[in-house]
């Protein structure tokens, strides 16, 4: 989302208000909920959704579209939502079906926008295609696709109680290879307050063609929200709980801002605290990501799953089955054999902070580099997706050095200018110097890690997984780096600063951790050398890299400048292909001792 100041907004309001004079295309239908439906609903305020289906693309159909958008219309419809509908939309049924929209919008409303088919990313934005767009080149994106800000900006504007924006459209297709981004999936959107935005995978991830009436997203979406006081908020997370587990984490749907998604989607009342809704529901629920953890050990037949469980969740609804499925397994009664490498309540030894004067650097243009010494720590997480755990014990058998910093486009620079590296990454315009190099992949970083092993006569290389969360946890055992929640100016993230800052900031801008290293946290996530697992089962203990030959997918850690914080936790990972870069992804190296 790229917006300049009230100009920007201006600009599309006028456009939207030019199409007001606009004649009826028979493609686009209006279900308005009968008058009386939903009273108490109603007098919450006004409740508006906007749902398009494309599905009849002459290129690449997509199967499942038109079900995906009726099945959603049908739901926000019952729910009292007043939804315009457009089915295999032309350029201008979408342009006309947003004109509608954007009308019934007002101050206080609640919304919904339900939008299924193909989309490009283009300039950090997402465009809708139509069924008759034609996109060849760059030149033909603005005109023949359907800019996504033409529905967020009348959000903005109207600011809307709550609202919701989901983008089922990350689909291979036909057109993005033809532009100068040569991506996948949608783009990672900066967030925007009070608008939650959401995808059915992972930005620059796509979701394989599926069976069924409806794709996985939307049919589990449907079933989550159908629930009476159920809120967006948990029906968003439901959905990704049971999109994982079903997909077996291949699929996980993506958002930023859910946490402003507090409204309710159906239901004939709607409390308006959250205790009230507990009430109303007999009992509050488990949280969305213990209910994901859950479905994805229940069936389990290893005891370290449901001790996994006990260990987060002690006193959770789901504690006593878990202590009964230990039962079963043999392993209530008789712990002293715990399975490893799963940890129990008893925390890693502490490592002590190397001293300052273990600062080294090799060459004047070679990173700084800070020493780590060896110790064992407890890597991994349950507090928020499955994949980051179960939380096991690692041991860093060896001290090593790593960047006190990320590569910056100075030290990458010097590679390029001394025919190390052979690609100029692209600043984005947010300057070089001192900013972290970005838009690289991870066989990038590995080029410039040999050029520094072979300037300098030292070992360089990505560090492991499990290195980079030793060296990021700086000695802690907390969820970020200098305590258990979010504070402001830590670090360079979306929502992170007082001021907004949406592109990368010079590195060491912020405080450093225990180990004196800067933004492990944000700023730009980084490359390490490790292949993407869904889970620590089966992982090495010992500090080394989990790889196995040709994998096409790696590890990115520590977040960057357009995430949510909770990415920014010292547990959190991602996977990405190895091959593609991206305006936030950046690395840091490290530089084995001398005499390991």
């Amino acid at each position: 989302m790229k917006l300049s100041g009230m100009s920007r907004t201006f600009k599309v309001l006028v456009v939207l208000c030019a199409l007001v004079a606009g004649a009826f295309i028979p493609q686009l239908f209006f279900l308005s909920a009968a008058r009386g439906q939903n009273a108490s609903v109603a007098e919450a305020g006004k409740r508006v959704a906007l749902v398009i289906g494309n599905g009849s693309y002459p290129q690449s159909p997509v199967r499942t579209a038109v079900a995906n958008a009726k099945a959603i219309a049908e739901l926000l419809k019952a729910a009292g939502f007043d939804v315009v509908y457009a089915q295999d939309a032309r350029h201008a049924d979408m342009d006309a079906a947003i004109r509608q929209f954007s009308q019934k919008l007002e101050r206080g409303a609640t919304a919904v926008v339900y939008f299924a088919g193909h989309a490009i990313q283009y300039e950090g934005r997402n465009f809708l295609i139509p069924i008759d767009g034609t996109i060849a080149s760059d030149l033909d994106i603005r005109s023949n696709a359907v800019d996504g800000d033409l529905i967020l900006d009348p959000l903005i504007v109207a600011r809307p109680r709550g609202s919701a924006v989901i983008l089922d459209a990350a689909r291979r297709n036909p057109w993005q290879q033809k532009t100068s981004v040569k991506a996948i999936g949608l783009a990672n959107v900066s967030p925007i307050q009070g608008i939650t935005q959401a995808y059915p995978a992972l930005p620059g991830q796509v979701v394989e063609d599926q069976k069924g009436t409806l794709s996985l997203f939307a049919d589990e979406f449907v079933k989550a929200a159908k629930p009476a006081g159920r809120t967006f908020k948990e029906a968003f997370g439901q959905t990704r709980a049971a999109v994982a587990k079903e997909s077996r984490n291949k699929q996980l749907p993506w958002e930023a801002s859910l946490e402003t998604a507090d409204f309710v989607v159906t239901g004939l009342n709607e409390p308006t605290d959250m205790a009230s809704r507990a009430v109303a529901r007999l009992g509050s629920p488990p949280d969305t990501v213990e209910q994901g953890f859950w479905d994805t050990i229940k069936s389990s037949n290893s005891a370290a799953d449901f001790q996994a469980y006990l260990d987060a969740y002690p006193n959770g609804p789901y504690a006593s089955e878990a202590r009964s499925g230990l039962q079963r397994l043999g392993a209530l009664a008789s712990p002293a054999k715990p399975q490893a490498p799963i940890v129990t309540n008893t925390p890693a030894p502490p490592v002590s902070p190397p001293p300052p004067t273990s600062t080294i650097r090799d060459c004047s243009q070679c990173p700084e580099l800070v020493l780590i010494p060896s110790g064992n720590f407890n890597m991994g997480s349950t507090e928020v997706f499955p994949f980051e755990g179960p939380v096991h014990q690692v041991s860093i058998r060896k001290p090593f050095y790593i960047g006190k910093y990320e590569v910056t486009f100075d030290e990458w620079d010097a590679c390029v200018m001394d025919r190390g590296c052979t690609y100029r990454p692209n600043d984005a315009g947010a300057g070089r110097g001192r900013r972290p190099v970005t838009d690289v992949d991870w066989n990038d970083a590995k080029i410039y890690a040999a050029w520094l092993s072979q300037k300098t006569g030292k070992t360089y290389r990505l560090p492991t997984e499990s290195e980079w969360e030793y060296a990021a946890r700086g000695a802690t055992s907390s969820t970020y780096s200098w305590g258990r929640s979010v504070e402001k100016d830590r670090a360079n993230c979306a929502g992170c600063t007082s001021e907004p800052h949406n592109v990368t900031m010079q590195v060491g801008s912020f405080k450093p951790n225990a180990f004196g290293l800067y933004d492990m946290a944000g700023n730009a996530a980084e490359w390490v050398e490790d292949c993407w697992t869904e889970g620590y089962r089966g992982t090495p203990t010992d500090g080394s890299a989990s790889v196995k030959p040709g994998c096409p997918e790696r590890v990115l850690r520590g977040g960057s400048f357009n995430n949510d914080p909770k990415y920014l936790r010292s547990a959190a990972r991602f996977r990405y292909d190895f091959n593609v870069r991206y305006q936030a992804n950046g690395f840091r190296v490290v530089r084995e001792k001398d005499g390991d």
